[in-house]
Order: structure tokens, then sequence, then C-alpha cells
């Protein structure tokens, strides 16, 4: 039985090598496209993998998604029924999206953007308040979010979580929908970051009605999913005050496009999609052990719903 790696951004060598060498001997991985015995492979590792690809596999069990995220699986006519689905979600992963939280929430909170114009115009002035008083909710208390969560906490900062279902975290306020609405959430923060899952129920839920239930003047952090946001309502919220800073390191259209508005708007700080990438070496730990408890008939780790859409 064999393995497929589907990932069309970037050179898998190094992923394919550590795959291989931890896999039991003589387990065949290959990349696409140079699938030589499309009839044996019963796993496949996928990312931005071309439409109805996994339906080439005739005895696919199981499809990895090469991130943290399962909407390029879940979207579209490419997933045959009966195939299980994981994710691959390692420790530097999580640690890297904590950290560009960490960096964004610091930036905003020590108004970094202010004294770089300042710079700019070699202007001295000292702003009141020095730090703006923050008070941050975090959009899905996931993995990633959990982590970005008590990260945050423990500097000191008054942090909020929201969340499908109830959760607890140390020294995080965790909310759910059961306990308030979305607005109700929002009403008690002014930084909002988004580190939700995409799902057919969280696609533009970054919207005008929501940037209006927060206190005008508040920021944003938007990591998760282009998707999620409706680029034109973060534009207008700016506009009326309820926005005065947003970091964005996802967005609809990728590469953002040159005249794009994002590019030219004032307290927009852009980034390439780069807050949280998969190391190789630990995605393919993860991807190696569930190809074996497959085989074993073991529990998979990090398995997702397809359902759920994670």
């Amino acid at each position: 039985m064999a393995i497929a790696i589907i990932v069309t951004d970037r050179d898998v060598s190094r992923f394919q090598a550590r795959v291989a060498a931890l896999c039991p001997p003589g387990t065949p991985v290959w990349v696409y496209p140079d699938i030589p015995q499309p009839e044996l492979v019963e796993m496949a590792v996928v990312w931005k993998h071309p439409p109805h690809v996994l339906h080439e596999f005739p005895n696919l069990k199981l499809v990895s998604s090469f991130g943290a995220g399962l909407e390029h699986i879940l979207a579209g006519p490419t997933l045959p029924l009966g195939v299980r689905i994981s994710r691959i979600v390692d420790e530097q992963l999580v640690a890297s999206m904590r950290n560009y939280v960490l960096l964004a929430a610091l930036h905003i909170h020590k108004r970094y953007r202010l004294f770089q114009q300042q710079q700019h115009e070699r202007r001295w002035a000292k702003p009141e308040p020095v730090e703006l008083p923050l008070r941050i909710g975090i959009l899905g208390l996931g993995e990633l979010g959990s982590a970005a969560a008590q990260a945050l906490a423990a500097l000191g900062f008054e942090v909020w979580g929201y969340s499908r279902r109830p959760r607890r975290l140390e020294g995080v306020r965790c909310l759910s929908a059961a306990d308030t609405s979305l607005a109700g959430f929002a009403r008690r923060i002014n930084l909002l970051v988004c580190l939700l899952p995409y799902t057919p129920t969280t696609a533009g839920i970054l919207n005008i009605e929501l940037f209006r239930a927060l206190p005008p003047g508040s920021c944003l952090i938007n990591a998760a999913r282009g998707a999620h946001l409706r680029e034109e309502d973060l534009l207008q919220a700016m506009q009326e005050g309820y926005i005065r800073e947003a970091w964005l390191d996802v967005f609809q259209h990728e590469p953002l496009p040159p005249e794009h508005p994002f590019w030219a708007q004032e307290g927009i700080f852009i980034t390439p999609h780069v807050a949280s990438i998969t190391d190789q070496d630990k995605g393919a730990e993860i991807a190696a052990e569930n190809y074996r408890r497959l085989q074993n008939g073991a529990p998979l780790r990090f398995e997702a719903s397809r359902e759920e859409g994670y």
C-alpha cells in the first residue's frame, strides 16, 4: 500500500523523504503527478490539489490536510464518500500562529504604527495614552486559538474567548454561543482576533454587523482564512471609525492583487499568508503516524468531521 503527496505550491521533497523513513519499510511514498500505481494509494496528503484528483485512487481510505485547514478538501467534488479526514497540527505550526498573534497584539498595544509614522515625519511626541488598553477577543478556541489566548493572558492582557461549544482555559474568560450572541461577545472587547476554522457557517463572519458591535476605534487580526472577511465591510468599518487598525495575513484572492484597496488603506498591515506554516519534519511525523494507525486500525491523530468541517 502507498501514500500520495499532492501539494502543488511548494517543494515537498524533504517531507516525502521523512515520511518514507518513518513508514514501514517498503511503503511507496509518491509525489503527484508521479503516481505510477494509483490503485495502491490508501492515504493522500493534500494542499491546493487539483479538482477530482482524489477520485483517481480507487482504494483511498484517508485524506490528510498538509496543514490545519480542511476547506480545500471539503469544498467541491473532491472527496469520495467513506474516506476519513485528518489534519496536521504540529507544535511548530501552533507556536508560529501564537507568535504572530502576539506580535500583532503587542504592536497594536504599544502603538507601533503611530511611532513609525512619527519617525517618518521626524516628529517627537508622546501620545496619550502611550499604550492602548486592550480587551482581546479570540474567535475560535481550537489548538491555535487556545494557544494564542493563553499566551496573551500570560502577558497580563484581559482575554476573552468565543467558541461554538463551552471551553475552559486558564486565565481566559470563555464564552460560547449558549452564553451570548457574537455581537454580545464583540461588545466586551476592542481587539478581535479570528482563528476560526473555515466552514460554510463561518464564511463572511467578519462583516459590518459584527464590526459595528465593537466599540469605536477597535482593532482586528485575521490569520485564519480570507473568506472569513467581507473585505468591503472592513473598509466601510474603517471609514465609519469602528476599526482603527487591522492586521491581515489571509485574503479572498491570493496573492493580493496590486490594485486591491487594502494596499493603500491607512491602518491595514498586510502579511503574505505567513502567520503559520507547516514544518515539513514535524508534519511528516504526524502523517506517518496516521498511516501506521490506519494500517493497524487505531484511532487517528487530529481526525476531523466531514459534517462539522474541522
